[in-house]
């Protein structure tokens, strides 16, 4: 694995902004999974919470207060207060998504509701008890990519299935994990704003085009001729900033990748290498176990959350 590069000052200078402010009581009032079917549109006219809406696979759109948004695996999308929302899932694959509704400020010692208004009509709807609040960074509709092996992607499936388990009941656990939540949200949403803002132009643009082809599994040669320089001059580039050659760095994108397509689908490990632009099984399941000290069909069955879609009863 590579090493992931120094803490720039303007992280540390902005730390601070972003934490969501500690005099609010945010709290999980609702989540759960919800696999959509091809013909069904599900709408809401107005609720009242801030969503984390999560693809975890197949894809579609979603409309929120009238914009409309592309869903795809892996996008994490947080939704504003007071939405209106129309779920329209793709015809041949629609998707399988995970969902936790947080109340940003839930008064403490009012009657514990672990439900959210979907309607106006709903008893809870414009509850003194529940507001929202200014999360820095999150004002309107935000998209973010989030893997399922990350701290964000880990805290919500463990939050969906607490309250799959528990129908949210326990109001002191709700409040922790709406603590979790907001702080572990506002680090992801720093760490994206702040990805790469520190390299050269040159290293951004090699970087960029990584993340996005890493499939296709790009040479040191054709990375120097993208950007008109030697190969010297990339090797450089990635060592001095980054502490790594652009071949490991490569490997990495790949393997995360990997790791994440492990947990989130039902692919073979063959095709998971293949999809990820290590095509050769024995040199893909060498890399993984070099890399992450275990094979691929083991890290699977240690930490895939569940071999199929799970058929739980939920909303979103």
């Amino acid at each position: 694995m590579h090493s992931h590069h120094s803490v720039t000052p303007a992280y540390s200078r902005h730390m601070e902004c972003v934490q969501p402010s500690p005099n609010l009581s945010p709290a999980v009032c609702r989540a759960g999974y919800f696999q959509f079917s091809a013909k069904r549109i599900v709408r809401s006219s107005c609720i009242q919470s801030r969503a984390l809406y999560w693809c975890k696979s197949g894809c579609g759109k979603v409309s929120v207060n009238g914009v409309t948004h592309p869903l795809e695996p892996q996008d994490l999308y947080v939704l504003p207060w007071n939405r209106s929302i129309a779920h329209i899932p793709d015809a041949e694959t629609p998707m399988f998504t995970g969902h936790v509704h947080i109340v940003p400020d839930y008064r403490p010692g009012a009657e514990w509701i672990p439900n959210v208004p979907h309607e106006p009509n709903h008893l809870s709807f414009n509850s003194p008890d529940r507001s929202d609040a200014l999360w820095p960074g999150f004002k309107d509709t935000v998209r973010l990519k989030i893997r399922t092996d990350e701290p964000i992607g880990l805290l919500l499936d463990y939050t969906i299935r607490w309250y799959i388990r528990t129908h949210g009941s326990d109001e002191k656990e709700a409040r922790h994990l709406g603590h979790l939540i907001a702080r572990e949200l506002h680090r992801k949403r720093l760490d994206t704003v702040d990805t790469h803002s520190d390299y050269p132009e040159e290293l951004r643009r090699m970087l960029n085009y990584v993340q996005k082809s890493f499939h296709l599994s790009p040479t040191v040669s054709e990375l120097a001729k993208m950007i008109g320089r030697s190969r010297s001059h990339v090797l450089k580039l990635f060592s001095s900033n980054i502490g790594t050659s652009p071949k490991n760095y490569i490997v990495d994108c790949q393997l995360r990748e990997a790791r994440e397509l492990l947990l989130s689908t039902t692919l073979r490990v063959a095709e998971i290498g293949q999809a990820v632009g290590l095509s050769d099984p024995y040199h893909f399941s060498k890399l993984f176990r070099r890399h992450v000290g275990i094979p691929p069909s083991e890290f699977r069955r240690r930490h895939g959350p569940f071999s199929s879609t799970p058929s739980v009863p939920a909303s979103s």
